[in-house]
């Protein structure tokens, strides 16, 4: 497709959604705007295959996401989980890893993209941590989700000492072949 025909196509899917669910996000009442109150923030990967909000069924607005490839977590994401936390008072965040991440695709094949490097020396410092021989790439998905989980939790105690002990911090790695979530301990 063409960018002109997709653009076209996300104008057409925007009218359909105003006209036939746009009111879902303010209660079905025009007009009113209800308060943002998020049940948990979600840290996802950027992969279009992740839908958060579908993956866990959740209605919008109910899921505070913050997303970006391999769940990396530079200044604006800690941030928004920040506030999210602090502001918002959520008091559950997840790391959702998953299935056939690029990112960590692109650390496991040592890409040398100075582009790249941003996102993938984050993943790669994970990695070694636990020492990175040998990793396939499901255990690297599932260790550089328990670790973005420790930097999380770390980053919280730092900026948030007061709410250590109230936030818990929680890792999944969800599945591409089949939906389901697997909870990491």
């Amino acid at each position: 497709m063409e960018r002109e025909q997709i653009l076209r196509a996300l104008r057409d899917g925007n009218e359909r959604y105003v006209r036939e669910r746009g009111t879902e996000l303010i209660g079905g009442v025009p007009g009113v705007v209800p308060a943002h109150r998020p049940v948990a923030v979600v840290i996802g990967c950027s992969d279009a295959r992740v839908p958060v909000e579908q993956v866990f069924d959740q209605p919008p607005g109910s899921l505070f996401i913050v997303r970006v490839a391999g769940h990396v977590l530079e200044p604006a994401a800690l941030a928004s989980i920040l506030y999210a936390t602090r502001e918002l008072e959520v008091r559950l965040v997840i790391v959702l890893g998953h299935q056939a991440c690029g990112a960590v695709r692109a650390t496991l094949a040592g890409t040398t993209d100075e582009a790249l490097l941003p996102l993938v020396a984050p993943i790669a410092a994970r990695l070694s941590t636990v020492g990175d021989e040998g990793f396939c790439e499901d255990s690297a998905t599932r260790t550089n989700t328990r670790a973005a989980v420790a930097e999380v939790e770390a980053y919280l105690r730092e900026v948030t000492p007061e709410l250590v002990g109230l936030v818990t911090v929680r890792g999944a790695v969800k599945s591409l072949d089949s939906g389901e979530v697997e909870w990491l301990e």
